[in-house]
This record gives structure tokens, sequence and C-alpha cells, in this order.
């Protein structure tokens, strides 16, 4: 089992601001990649667009996976910025332009623990109710992956693959009980689905080699409510569920790591002109106009993080150790991800590694040469 990766570093080290690429990247080989196939088996737990942080999340972990530094079973697709349909629509298409239909895709659930909380809860304790919700609520059970009406991306159409039959979390349940030990989730959207395979299988987070999350606001404001970061906020009980989980260990990267690292249009470009790939050429497709058009954009990346510290722990510049317990009550904290220093947190509370930055130079360079790298 991998140590924490808290453990391969000095905590409390500066974070950087992502700066120019002027030196020359090092070769793929002299990244210190700890994992492998045969010991690391993941689950990749997405709120899925077309281009956001999980589209670069989703092509690392492919390219690790062509590499044999992972054994990719499977992207399951969750609530958080985007309607399950939309989500799963979007995964087939990405995995279908870039050659992966290996890569079975499982449906899980835009439901939030405790349902969609009404106009009246919402108001009674100044809480929000983010867009993504709004479009659940008023498409319901009315679209489907393969037909999404009016949220249809026209620039994608529709993927000629379809998503497994089972349940996101009856897949989770199944493969790890299948692996023991082995199988690491990672999970960047809400946490609904690994709430529900926690609930039907008790055993179920003590048999993984871990979680890693994208979620959580810890030591800077939220991004839905002045204490919610997205993720969290969607089904902060199911949060609760995971953090209280016997996982061997859990690592969340928060929303304070979008403080640190941006995509630019400089560093698309960087990208693209490392290599001929499919995943250089779709990032020029897709990603790279919008850059060009807004010459002085700056993209937050949250979940783009998750995979390269999974893979090289060697590249976070920022970490330490904190208790973590989600607030659930009713009220206009909802949904807080709160904090102490490790071991003075309450009875709930997890102690989990945060990681709040990388190495960015050294960090892109190291996603540009996997991208363009043909395993």
């Amino acid at each position: 089992m991998k140590k924490l990766v808290s453990m391969l570093l000095t905590a409390g080290m500066v974070g950087t601001m992502l700066s120019p690429l002027t030196a020359a990247a090092a070769p793929l080989e002299d990244y210190k990649i700890v994992t492998n196939a045969e010991s690391n088996k993941v689950i990749f737990d997405t709120d899925m667009g077309y281009f956001g942080d999980d589209t670069y999340a989703l092509f690392m972990l492919l390219q690790a996976d062509a590499a044999n530094w992972i054994d990719l079973l499977g992207v399951t697709s969750v609530g958080g910025n985007v309607t399950i349909a939309e989500g799963t629509t979007a995964i087939l298409n990405q995995l279908e332009k870039a050659g992966r239909d290996d890569i079975p895709v499982y449906m899980g659930t835009d439901r939030p623990t405790l349902g969609l909380h009404d106009d009246a809860t919402i108001e009674a304790n100044g809480l929000k109710r983010i867009k993504s919700m709004d479009k659940v609520l008023t498409y319901g059970d009315t679209i489907s992956y393969d037909n999404l009406g009016d949220l249809e991306d026209e620039t994608w159409g529709y993927s000629t693959l379809k998503p497994q039959e089972d349940k996101a979390w009856e897949f989770m349940v199944e493969q790890v009980n299948a692996n023991p030990g082995k199988v690491t989730i990672i999970a960047v959207g809400a946490c609904t689905n690994v709430a529900m395979a926690i609930q039907s299988d008790p055993g179920f987070a003590a048999k993984t080699a871990g979680i890693y999350y994208m979620g959580g606001a810890i030591d800077v404001p939220g991004n839905d409510t002045p204490c919610a970061e997205r993720n969290w906020y969607y089904d902060p009980e199911a949060v609760d569920i995971c953090l209280q989980a016997d996982f061997p260990q859990q690592v969340v990267v928060p929303h304070d790591i979008s403080y640190n690292q941006v995509l630019t249009k400089d560093l698309v470009e960087h990208i693209v002109e490392s290599g001929d790939t499919i995943y250089n050429k779709m990032i020029e497709e897709y990603a790279l106009p919008r850059f060009i058009d807004e010459p002085d954009r700056q993209q937050k990346l949250w979940d783009a993080q998750v995979p390269g510290i999974f893979l090289c722990p060697d590249l976070i510049s920022k970490t330490d150790v904190r208790d973590i317990a989600m607030e659930t009550n009713m009220g206009y904290t909802y949904g807080e991800s709160v904090a102490w220093a490790e071991g003075t947190g309450p009875a709930k509370s997890a102690t989990c590694t945060v990681v709040y930055d990388v190495d960015g130079e050294a960090y892109w360079d190291f996603v540009a040469q996997l991208y363009s790298t043909e395993f």
C-alpha cells in the first residue's frame, strides 16, 4: 500500500503560482512515478463536462493506463457541475474521440443523498441552488445520455459508445471486492456514488487502497457560498459518510489549489506544441480556440491536479495533514468543510492529507510530456 503522500513531503512548503515554461522539460522517465498497474487500480468518479478540468484529468489517467502506471478500471458519472445524462454523454464522447472504447463507463446519480432541497428549505437556510441542480429539477428523468434535448452539445453530438448496465456504485463494490487493497477511488464530483457504495457494502471503504477527493475549501472561501465548495456542497451528507468511512487513506485536493494553478494561453499552447498525439490534437481543436479568442483568459483548475499527485507525489509543493468534518446541519454554513490541526478534531472528523499546491512548472511539463507520448 502506498504511504500517505504527506509522508513523502515536508508539510507547509510554500506554494507557487504557475510560472512561464521556459526551461526544457524533463524526460518522462525522470519523473518518480510511484504507481503500477498491478497494484494500483483506479476508478474515476467524475462530474464530467467538455474540456473542463475533468477532461484534463481523464486524459492523464488514460495515458497513465496506457503506460501501465495504473489499471483504469472504469469511469463513473456523478452529479456536481452537470446532470448525470450530460456527464455520461461527455465521458462517452471523449473516450470515443480518444480511441479508448476499452474503458467502461457506468452511470451514477445526480440526486443527492437527501434529495434536492425545496424552495422553502433553501430560503429559510440561506442556501443556494446551483445551476446543475436547477437542471436536474427541470429535466429530471425526461432526458437520457443519448437524448439530451435542449442540453445537447451540438459541437460534440452523441457518441456511438454506450454506458454499462450496472450502476456506478455497484461497479465500485464489485471491483473493490475483486481487487482488495488495490483500488483507489478518484472522486472529483459529488461524493454520492461513493457514499452509496459504502452504504451497500459496509466493508467497502476498508477494502480499497484509499480515496482521493477534489472537494472542500480548507483555508479559502467556498465558490458556491462563502463557506462551501461546489463538489462537496452538492451533497454534504455523502461527503460526511465518506469521511467517516474506514478508507486506508484519504487525500483531499481542495478549492484552495485553484488560487495557485490556472490554465493560460501560453500553457495550452505549450501542451499543444509538445507532440502530435490524439490528446494534443483534441486540446488544439477544442480548448485552444477559446484562449486565442480571449488571450488573457485564466481557467481555474481543480480536478486536473489529482491524477498527477497520485502518480507522482514529488510534484506536490504544499501539503499537510488536517482533521476534516462536514457541516450537515441546515443553515448558512451548510456544506462547509471544517478543518482542524492533525489530532485536534472532534470524533466525527477524519484525518486527511490535504494538498494545497503543486510545483506549477514541473507539473505542467509533466502533463505535456504525458499527453504527447505514444505508449
